[in-house]
């Protein structure tokens, strides 16, 4: 769920990003939609949009309204493997190269952590957090975002995490 505190994080993030003209080059917290978006998507990221239209994060991404809907090929018969019906998922952005899909039925947010093979050979398909929210705060903005993406500390994402204090 978007919460006041997520919103908050997030506006400080992008104001961050935008006051260091170095930090800006490879990460952005994109303005959101001015109006509430009509797509089939789940509604927390929906949501999401309205206040930030898609967010690089180091190598955390959340896809914006331009790439979110070809995305959903990615899980089309033939391609990836989810372990239930491919509509019960929705592609809502990547760690490194490695998509990230919403569980449509309960907003919980899955990955392949595998991150010594290609994503569509991986046998791992893993529960990162519980919404998209959560994900966010915790792999995008904190302290699991080493974990996911298999980075070193030295990642300028995480270094800008560790300076807005959000590492911890």
């Amino acid at each position: 769920m978007i919460t006041d505190e997520f919103r908050l994080t997030l506006s400080r993030v992008r104001e961050a990003i935008e006051s260091n003209a170095e930090w800006s080059i490879c990460n952005s917290i994109d303005e959101g939609a001015p109006r509430r978006p009509e797509l089939d998507a789940p509604e927390e990221y929906i949501d999401f949009l309205t206040i930030a239209d898609g967010a690089i994060m180091g190598s955390v991404v959340i896809l914006g309204r331009r790439f979110v809907e070809r995305s959903q090929a990615l899980i089309s018969p033939g391609m990836v493997e989810v372990p239930e019906e491919p509509n019960g998922w929705f592609v809502v952005g990547k760690i490194n190269e490695n998509p990230v899909l919403i569980n449509r039925q309960d907003g919980s947010v899955w990955t392949y952590p595998d991150m010594q093979s290609s994503w569509w050979a991986s046998r791992d398909f893993e529960k990162v957090s519980d919404s998209l929210a959560e994900f966010v705060m915790e792999c995008g903005f904190g302290p699991g975002y080493l974990r996911v993406t298999g980075s070193p500390e030295s990642d300028e994402w995480w270094q800008i995490l560790c300076h807005l204090g959000y590492a911890d």
